[in-house]
């Protein structure tokens, strides 16, 4: 019984936590391409990043310790878009930052499925 409790809590720990690996796998099962995803460091302020593309479009994502700094490097992922189409979205421990300095989507149509796609696994 014990055992049962320790593998259910493990599971549920481990389902809590998204990182950039869930955020690709959510992107692929939604018809998606991410690729060339690799760690790019400390790209927003105390978050741990990765960065590719997905789509066409360049994008970050960072996990960071908790949910209020996920939220508070939100505005500096801003920077990253610069004066591009673009998004920069928190949610759980979690920022997506999303660019289009090439304007593949000039309608932000992917840009939204992308966005969706990630708050839907990070929450």
């Amino acid at each position: 019984m014990r055992r049962t409790v320790c593998a259910l809590a493990a599971l549920l720990v481990a389902g809590c936590s998204s990182g950039p690996d869930d955020v690709l796998d959510a992107w692929k099962a939604a018809g998606e391409s991410p690729s060339g995803f690799s760690d790019v460091g400390e790209k927003l302020p105390g978050g741990k990043c990765h960065a590719g593309k997905v789509s066409g479009l360049d994008a970050t994502v960072c996990v960071f310790d908790n949910e209020e700094k996920a939220k508070a490097a939100e505005d500096a992922g801003w920077k990253l878009v610069g004066n591009t189409v673009g998004s920069s979205v928190a949610s759980g421990k979690t920022v997506l930052v999303i660019a289009d300095p090439r304007k593949e989507d000039p309608s932000g149509r992917r840009i939204n499925t992308l966005v969706k796609a990630y708050q839907k696994e990070t929450r």
